[in-house]
């Protein structure tokens, strides 16, 4: 995520012998301020990447089979920086959902009460969505002020665990399968919006996507 003004590619740092790069839509990154692509902003290490809430601008990362995740081996982890939205918000991660067959992962914030500036971690598996117990801020003020965390989840088997800057921070049983859809991995928006909530927006840094003890896939 370190890519900086007129890029066209978001570089995967990480795997190989699959590199998993990804394009920037609907143009190319731009210098803050950026409304309508994704915008280079300060982040958690060096630059990162900031998704306005309009739900069409994110990274796409076309799919490859170190992407399609069996739901028993699965490990997302993000540096997380959203902006105040208040309740019933969503901000997006990374999608690799498919809503007609139940099919695939999701990993996103959502915005909590009773305060204006709280949100919880969430991970759409399959057919299933679960929630971490910790919230955290919301309080982004891009390009540089705010509080960046960082948020993980990991499936082991059934057993789900999500983390907030490396501390447990909630379990649930998950459910068996595998990712196999064809659909791109989305960075900054989701295929398929949450049911109930709004969109809103997020900057992101040091994404990670792997199995468990992977070889990651990072920008």
């Amino acid at each position: 995520m370190n890519e900086g003004n007129g890029a066209t590619q978001v570089q995967d740092v990480v795997a190989s012998p699959i590199f998993n790069h990804g394009t920037p839509q609907p143009g190319p990154v731009v210098a803050w301020p950026g409304f309508t692509e994704p915008t280079s902003v300060t982040g958690q290490v060096s630059g990162a990447l900031y998704f306005p809430g309009n739900g069409a601008t994110k990274v796409v990362v076309p799919s490859t089979s170190d992407l399609n995740l069996g739901y028993g081996s699965l490990y997302l982890e993000a540096y997380v920086a959203p902006v105040q939205c208040g309740a019933n918000a969503y901000y997006p991660i990374l999608d690799k959902w498919d809503a007609t067959g139940q099919n695939g992962y999701t990993f996103y914030l959502e915005g909590v009460g009773p305060g204006p500036g709280q949100v919880r971690a969430a991970l759409r598996l399959g057919g299933g969505t679960f929630t971490s117990t910790q919230t955290f801020p919301a309080n982004f003020q891009p390009p540089s002020t705010g509080t960046w965390t960082q948020v993980a989840v990991k499936v082991d088997g059934t057993s789900g665990v999500f983390y907030v800057n490396g501390s447990p921070a909630g379990t649930f049983t998950a459910p068996s399968g595998s990712t196999s859809n064809t659909l791109p991995l989305w960075i900054g928006a989701l295929h398929s919006a949450p049911t109930g909530l709004f969109h809103c927006e997020i900057a992101l840094d040091e994404l990670k996507v792997g199995k468990v003890n992977p070889t990651f896939s990072g920008q």
